[in-house]
């Protein structure tokens, strides 16, 4: 959402109308989008009822011959296909999404999604991949979509991203000047591998005193996660929930450390969210971390286990020096990756007529 809304902001200053198609009640739909259009009636609809209902609700929709269809997962782009007059039709793809559907839903929910990806790859005017890793695993499984897969990166709001006062983002999580706060943010999920880091917070824990781990987001992992943490002994395991959005650069400006451990990522928004705001990183290689943070004194790439991880965090941790990272972000400002973004809008509309 934080890519899409970023998009969209951008494409309206340049008054490109953007119309969202989701789920539920317009109330509570970002204001970034000039239109909303409600496909299924609630909000927390399965991805498969989601699809299902996009597929039966496709025709009446009325989006226009000259729309630009730009989804986010391949199969979102099958329903387009039934239209008389198709539209053009962009994905992003996000990292190896159907190696997380088979992990996720198992081999047979893999093999059908696998093929609606097919599909959608045959009839796609062109693709974005978030990253070079991304891209050349696509081509690995279908040869045929060099020449319409592009990479360009997830970019930031770096007006928004910026480093807040240190003191008074402690005081308002509660945190000690002198503690050790590190900090994950995002989904707690199973690909985003957290036993790992909980796993290493135990270890680091042995060498460094007032550590703490915070844990911002929600997710399907919560409850095992918790009962992780307290079978463990880890009172300094503090699960946040939900930030809201507008405390984030606050909540990353007054963090020591950002930390990553997921099994699979395309180009992690966070990761150069909390470079804008000034936090270093430790992260497994993984999508384009590790081309992101080349360079950047204090940020690191991990093993992806708990010894070289906690290794890694104690070194990012008793660094007395936080460094200014800040303006290696700027080739990620959303106005760089909208820019890019739009000229492949362009030059489709152009070669189709539009």
């Amino acid at each position: 959402m934080s890519y899409i809304s970023g998009l969209s902001e951008y494409l309206k200053k340049r008054e490109i109308e953007t119309i969202l198609l989701g789920a539920g009640p317009p109330q509570g739909t970002p204001t970034t989008f000039s239109r909303f259009l409600s496909v299924a009636e609630k909000r927390d609809v399965s991805n498969p009822k989601y699809w299902l209902a996009l597929f039966r609700k496709i025709r009446g929709l009325k989006l226009g011959d000259k729309s630009i269809i730009h989804a986010q997962r391949p199969d979102m782009l099958v329903p387009f296909l039934v239209l008389k007059r198709k539209p053009l039709l962009l994905c992003t793809l996000h990292g190896a999404h159907d190696l997380a559907v088979v992990d996720k839903k198992g081999t047979a929910y893999g093999r059908v999604y696998r093929f609606l990806q097919w599909l959608a790859f045959r009839r796609a005017d062109r693709l974005i991949a978030v990253d070079s890793k991304t891209r050349e695993y696509y081509l690995g499984r279908y040869p045929w979509l060099v020449g319409r897969i592009t990479v360009i990166p997830t970019g930031i709001d770096l007006d928004r991203f910026r480093p807040v006062e240190r003191r008074a983002s402690r005081e308002r999580f509660g945190w000690g000047l002198s503690d050790k706060i590190i900090l994950f943010l995002g989904r707690l999920e199973k690909e985003k591998n957290l036993p790992l880091l909980l796993d290493a917070f135990y270890e680091l824990k042995k060498e460094l005193k007032g550590a703490i781990l915070a844990l911002a987001g929600t997710g399907r992992e919560e409850a095992a996660l918790k009962l992780k943490a307290k079978e463990m002994n880890l009172p300094d395991v503090v699960f946040m929930g939900e930030v809201e959005k507008e405390k984030v650069p606050e909540l990353l400006s007054g963090a020591d450390l950002l930390v990553l451990c997921s099994f699979y990522e395309g180009s992690p928004t966070v990761i150069k969210e909390a470079l804008a705001c000034n936090l270093p990183v430790v992260s497994c290689d993984v999508g384009d971390v590790s081309e992101v943070i080349q360079g950047i004194r204090g940020s690191q790439i991990a093993e992806r286990n708990q010894a070289d991880f906690a290794r890694k965090m104690l070194q990012a941790l008793t660094t007395d020096k936080r460094e200014n990272t800040r303006d290696s972000m700027l080739s990620y400002s959303m106005e760089a990756i909208g820019q890019k973004t739009l000229d492949i809008y362009m030059s489709l509309a152009e070669s189709a007529g539009h």
